[in-house]
């Protein structure tokens, strides 16, 4: 489990991977539903919708989501280094 040793290219690899899936699966998710509004892929965890009355809260977050969220997108990144390490390194 060495390959989970964090650096900083496979924290960038993270953030990168976190941020592009969690945008792309928002646009394809308004494109379908226009007044729904998701972060997070695999798991959403946060959802906001709309259109919202005065005083009313529409928008959740579940951070057990965001939990996961952030442990399998690391432990891709560290997977898609481990694949692309020279040899001997």
């Amino acid at each position: 489990m060495s390959f989970l040793k964090p650096s900083f290219l496979k924290i960038v690899i993270f953030i990168a991977l976190f941020v592009l899936s969690s945008w792309f699966w928002s646009i394809y998710i308004i494109s379908r539903i226009s007044d729904t509004f998701p972060v997070g892929f695999p798991f959403q965890f946060f959802l906001s919708w709309g259109p919202c009355q005065v005083g009313e809260n529409c928008s959740e977050f579940n951070s057990l989501y965001l939990l996961l969220d952030s442990v399998i997108w690391y432990v891709v990144s560290a997977w898609a280094m481990s694949r692309f390490k020279k040899p001997g390194k």
